[in-house]
């Protein structure tokens, strides 16, 4: 069968959005292989989504033939492992955020990537919308004039039913990790730098995880960004981005997911510009831009030296927080 096998570790939640359906409409890919850690759940997985081939195990995904591309949404502690093995073998991996548990995680990734000369991409879907696109040329053209403050958040329930990973410390979860990483990597994505100085502050879940976290970022170019996130009881669905400069502000109603029907995003500036925001999804767009990179060798914006600067981010909002144990666990 023609065109680029993706290859699937684990039967994750996400994995339906973001590849599945994608690769559906997305030409020249195709869903070739997946691995679950029950074999049972993988066969169940195939058959709904009629993926042909079910392997025993992660290594055998990685080792099959038919598989151009690895699709790594396992959990975050399991990221690390299972990317290095697959740059290792000859595969390039599509890892899903948060890209690992620290910095050191991290850096050993991107040095398995560089040292196999195959691509690593972590997967911040919403970077490949052509609203985002968008919102980063309307502060090139200077719709705002000088970008003065960023404003951020991402909050939604993530109830724990006792084995949720995303409240699990030894899984790496916890409210910025899963949800603040957005608004993290947005505002790194607009400023085009790292944070000099970073200030936060957290509440615990019951397990250990932070429940909701709150940080400042100021970057060398004197932009401050204020970031929130909460996955607590109660806490309702928000994802917007404002951005404010010397004479405008440009607001973005959920750049998580634009595409979404239910929570449609909306780009509008205070100059009344008010962008068409395209309803296919963010995921889809991904996938395309994922195989055009690798084909043509193009840099993706969500690889190299991004990854590292935002997983640095991380592990010092975590560190600011008091909290950097539930990133480097003993």
């Amino acid at each position: 069968m023609a065109g680029l096998g993706i290859g699937l570790l684990g039967a994750a939640r996400i994995t339906d959005k973001a590849v599945i359906d994608p690769a559906r409409v997305v030409p020249q890919c195709r869903v070739a292989a997946v691995a679950a850690r029950d074999r049972t759940r993988a066969e169940a997985f195939a058959n709904e989504h009629k993926i042909g081939t079910v392997l025993d195990g992660y290594d055998d995904v990685i080792a099959s033939e038919e598989v151009d591309l690895i699709y790594n949404p396992l959990p975050i502690n399991l990221h690390a492992h299972w990317t290095i093995k697959a740059l290792e073998a000859g595969k390039p991996v599509l890892c899903e955020k948060p890209f690992a548990m620290n910095t050191d995680e991290a850096r050993a990734m991107l040095a398995a990537a560089e040292a196999s000369g195959q691509r690593l991409i972590e997967a911040f879907h919403y970077r490949y919308h052509p609203a985002f696109e968008t919102c980063l040329a309307w502060l090139v053209a200077d719709e705002i004039g000088e970008l003065k403050e960023i404003h951020s958040a991402f909050d939604v329930e993530i109830k724990d039913n006792g084995t949720e990973i995303r409240h699990r410390v030894e899984t790496g979860g916890g409210a910025m990790m899963d949800l603040g990483c957005y608004p993290l990597h947005w505002a790194l994505s607009v400023t085009g730098e790292a944070p000099s100085e970073v200030e936060s502050s957290a509440t615990l879940t019951a397990a250990g995880v932070d429940e909701s976290m709150r940080a400042d970022l100021t970057f060398p170019s004197g932009v401050v960004a204020h970031l929130t996130t909460n996955m607590g009881p109660g806490a309702q669905f928000k994802a917007e981005l404002k951005l404010i400069g010397t004479h405008g502000d440009i607001t973005f109603v959920n750049p998580l997911a634009p595409h979404h029907p239910f929570v449609p995003g909306r780009l509008t500036s205070s100059r009344g510009w008010e962008a068409e925001v395209s309803p296919i999804s963010t995921y889809t767009y991904q996938l395309a831009a994922v195989l055009e990179g690798l084909k043509s060798g193009a840099p993706l914006p969500t690889e190299g030296d991004m990854i590292l600067r935002q997983q640095v981010a991380l592990d010092t909002i975590y560190e600011k927080a008091g909290l950097r144990h539930l990133r480097y666990l003993k």
